[in-house]
């Protein structure tokens, strides 16, 4: 399932690229507006996606993907995805605290690689990226991503970054068969140039990102192992930016990583 917010103006440019150049047809609906294409639907909710709740999605659906804006205090231009979750105790865009959304890495490589095609073959200059896991839902009983357009009005409103975005959601939907290993990624900055790079290019797709400033919100040991039990594909790879964290805060997250019998990547 892919969903939409009304109030959002990039999820309602990409919503509307699904519509109008992918083929996605409306369903008679029972109060939620609600098109489809195959088995993939498309709905538009009223609120936000970061403050959906299991009441607004039904139960049958394998993954969700939220369309949305991004805006980054920078204004750079770029096309983002990301896993969800609230690190630590602060919660202020939706969720609950302390708790990470369900996520499916292959869904993520997907995207990514899909919207730097997208953006290639558009001859679009922009920066496309992973974020690390940040804002709600985080309690949705499927696997969920965002996919998200920035960083301002230009860009939201913008057709070619809407239908951009549009396809790559699209592609990361396909049903392909996935042998690439899955991780989780460690320290570095909310957009990590080295886990995008892998993820998007390497060896490992990559969920949840725990940024350095989540280890400085102080990011609890229940928080980190749900990180990879929340992860589909047994994952028990963790891929360290180790010069992306604290002395201290590293040599604790090793510990705790080699006392669970996690394979330790450094990048």
């Amino acid at each position: 399932m892919i969903v939409s917010s009304r109030r959002d103006p990039a999820s309602s440019n990409i919503a509307q690229a699904l519509i109008t150049k992918n083929g996605f047809g409306q369903e008679s609906d029972e109060g939620i507006e609600t098109y489809s294409k195959g088995d993939i639907r498309l709905v538009v909710l009223e609120k936000l996606g970061i403050y959906s709740e299991p009441s607004d999605v039904p139960s049958d659906v394998s993954t969700i993907i939220f369309v949305s804006k991004h805006v980054s205090s920078s204004g750079t231009p770029a096309l983002t995805v990301h896993a969800t979750g609230n690190l630590t105790k602060e919660a202020k865009f939706g969720g609950n605290p302390e708790e990470v959304s369900y996520v499916d890495p292959s869904i993520i490589r997907r995207t990514l690689r899909a919207l730097k095609s997208g953006a290639s073959q558009a001859n679009v200059q922009i920066e496309v990226t992973m974020e690390a896991t940040h804002h709600g839902p985080t309690n949705l009983p499927m696997p969920v991503c965002f996919v998200e357009i920035g960083s301002g009005e230009k860009e939201w409103t913008d057709p070619i970054l809407g239908e951009i975005a549009a396809n790559a959601v699209v592609a990361a939907t396909a049903r392909v068969e996935e042998t690439d290993p899955v991780a989780a990624g460690f320290g570095g900055t909310h957009y990590s140039a080295k886990h995008t790079r892998i993820c998007m290019d390497g060896d490992y797709a990559i969920g949840h990102l725990v940024s350095s400033h989540s280890f400085d919100g102080g990011v609890t040991q229940l928080v980190i192992d749900d990180v990879f039990n929340k992860t589909t594909g047994s994952c028990n790879t963790a891929i360290v930016d180790w010069k992306g964290l604290h002395s201290n805060d590293r040599r604790r997250l090793i510990s705790s990583l080699e006392a669970a019998g996690r394979e330790i990547v450094r990048c």
